[in-house]
């Protein structure tokens, strides 16, 4: 053996040995602080679901003297049809504040 060989160092089977070892223990520590950090976190509260119902009332007022209709569920429809002559606009009512008839 030459003065050079002997200084060449590790081979490259023993240098990925080590690399690979390092890596496994690198790994093996991070894994062994997961588990550990994940028993001593709170156990975490199931969350809760809330529905919320919106129920629409109808509140219908009728004027005194007028008899009330019995309620029953009606369904709506509308029919538009063409007007046969242009509606004619209600009279105009006015008042004066000071005159007595």
């Amino acid at each position: 053996m030459t003065e050079a060989s002997a200084r060449r160092g590790p081979d490259r089977i023993a240098v990925a040995g080590f690399s690979l070892t390092a890596f496994l223990l690198v790994l093996a520590l991070l894994g062994s602080q997961l588990r550990h950090s994940a028993a001593a976190a709170p156990a975490r509260r199931q969350a809760v679901i809330v529905r919320r119902i919106y129920v629409t009332t109808v509140v219908e007022r009728v004027p005194a003297g007028v008899p009330a209709a019995p309620a029953k569920p009606t369904s709506v429809t509308q029919t538009v049809a063409a007007p046969s002559a242009p509606a004619q606009p209600a009279p105009v009512v006015t008042r004066t504040s000071g005159a007595k008839p």
